[in-house]
């Protein structure tokens, strides 16, 4: 078995977390309006829901530990829309998803128009204070506690030194013990929130 690495982004401690952030850069299956011709017919931006946010400074949504996938997912298509209003193309290449909430806007990887991305910083979501070691002093050690979180419930991983993410212990026959999908995101948001929701 491949030995698979997984590395969080700034402050991103949890691969559920990290899989809807690369979602909502545009990595997510495409889910147009259906008009019979897989074109979308409109778009328009939902409101962020009042309870899955504070506001940070700069005005962009601020995650918190307890904001469901839902409103999560809800404020990245939010910021996918924006950046498709201002210029970013649509991933032509990616079939339709399954139904779900939001659009399933995919948009292309490139970083282009970069104008977009400016008009659209305050709509990209900030993760939880708890999961940016800027912000939160007891991140490495709590990262290390999530692990070993993951490891109690069966995950055979370990830490990578620089503390940035977990990868799959080698020579292990099937690390995840059988864990995947829905199984293997509910253990790991489980976890994020046992472990960084603890006062330290």
């Amino acid at each position: 078995m491949t030995n698979s690495t997984h590395r969080v982004a700034v402050g991103l401690a949890a691969v559920t977390l990290l899989a809807v952030a690369l979602t909502g850069c545009g990595g997510g299956a495409d889910k147009d309006t259906a008009s019979g011709t897989g074109d979308v017919a409109s778009l328009t931006t939902p409101s962020a829901p009042a309870s899955a946010t504070g506001t940070a400074v700069n005005g962009r949504p601020q995650l918190r530990l307890d904001t469901t996938d839902e409103e999560e997912t809800q404020l990245w298509e939010t910021y996918k829309i924006c950046l498709h209003e201002h210029g970013v193309k649509k991933n032509e290449g990616r079939a339709p998803g399954p139904t779900g909430s939001g659009t399933g806007l995919s948009l292309d990887q490139s970083g282009e128009p970069k104008a977009a991305y400016v008009a659209c910083a305050d709509k990209m979501p900030l993760q939880p204070p708890e999961l940016d070691r800027d912000k939160n002093p007891n991140y490495v050690s709590q990262w290390n506690d999530y692990v070993q979180c993951l490891r109690g419930h069966g995950l055979k991983i370990h830490s990578l030194p620089d503390g940035s993410g977990w990868t799959y212990d080698d020579g292990v026959a099937d690390p995840t013990n059988g864990l995947e999908g829905p199984a293997m995101a509910k253990l790991e948001r489980d976890c994020t929130t046992e472990v960084f929701g603890a006062k330290k």
